[in-house]
């Protein structure tokens, strides 16, 4: 999924583009989830939205969101951007490494 400022096209892939707008792709992917589906995403607020639609969620390193992990996340979320917009720097995410890739790969079959 695309707005109409990034337009995505690959061989054998099904793109869907949107209009452009602030969350506009992932209102759409809300929108489409039924319970079960797996959603990727590093985004705490669209993990957040597709557990109210029953998905399974996966961030990148391999750790499923859930109901019981998701408010704790969110609120890290929250504080680390009263800090950013005080003036102060958050570290970012540490490099990716093999392991964060077979952790990945692990929780993905898993929830398959």
């Amino acid at each position: 999924m695309c707005d109409t400022s990034h337009i995505i096209e690959r061989e054998g892939i099904k793109t869907i583009t949107v209009s452009k707008g602030a969350d506009s792709v992932d209102f759409t992917l809300v929108n489409l989830i039924k319970p079960g589906d797996v959603v990727i995403t590093q985004d705490y607020g669209l993990a957040a939205m597709c557990l109210a639609r029953k998905a399974r969620i996966l961030r990148q390193d391999g750790l499923e969101y859930t109901n019981d992990n998701i408010d704790a996340l969110l609120t890290v979320r929250y504080e680390n951007k009263k800090v950013r917009m005080a003036g102060g720097r958050i570290k970012g995410p540490a490099k990716r490494k093999r392991l964060d890739d077979a952790s990945f790969l692990n929780a993905l079959n898993s929830v398959i």
